[in-house]
């Protein structure tokens, strides 16, 4: 898969919800692309455990077929990038982010609970590449 075929995938962010049980919201501002300079979403994140994140994503700079940096804000804060080089067989994809538990209750928890949560932000990251992988290649497969 090219960087530009992942990108036309990401692009389709009204199928986040169907790919991700766990994102229990997804909602952008106005109608325009939720992928450009500016862009702003709003969403929710079910943890394997029992609670929520709400979270606010801005699109910061956005370089079409090659990377998206945003500025994520609410129960986690900080940024997060993802950026797209083309390799011999497809496209390397790099996924970085320093994010911060700002929800107070949360906080709160992490501070007897931090071996549990830290399994469930593993659990949700290994689950949701895994699953937008298989989105992506049913994409590039004409399964869409």
């Amino acid at each position: 898969m090219t960087p530009a075929e992942l990108w036309s995938t990401l692009a389709h962010t009204e199928r986040y919800r169907e790919w991700w049980p766990w994102l229990r919201s997804f909602e952008v501002e106005g109608n325009g692309d939720a992928l450009a300079t500016g862009a702003v979403a709003h969403v929710v994140i079910q943890a394997p455990l029992p609670y929520q994140l709400h979270c606010t994503v801005r699109v910061d700079d956005a370089v079409r077929n090659e990377r998206i940096v945003t500025t994520v804000d609410g129960d986690l804060a900080g940024p997060a990038r993802l950026e797209l080089h083309a390799v011999d067989d497809g496209t390397e994809a790099r996924l970085a982010w320093e994010l911060d538990l700002r929800a107070p209750v949360l906080r709160s928890l992490a501070l007897v609970m931090r071996p549990a949560m830290a399994w469930a932000h593993d659990r949700i990251v290994e689950r949701g590449l895994g699953q937008f992988e298989g989105h992506a290649l049913q994409e590039r497969d004409g399964k869409f």
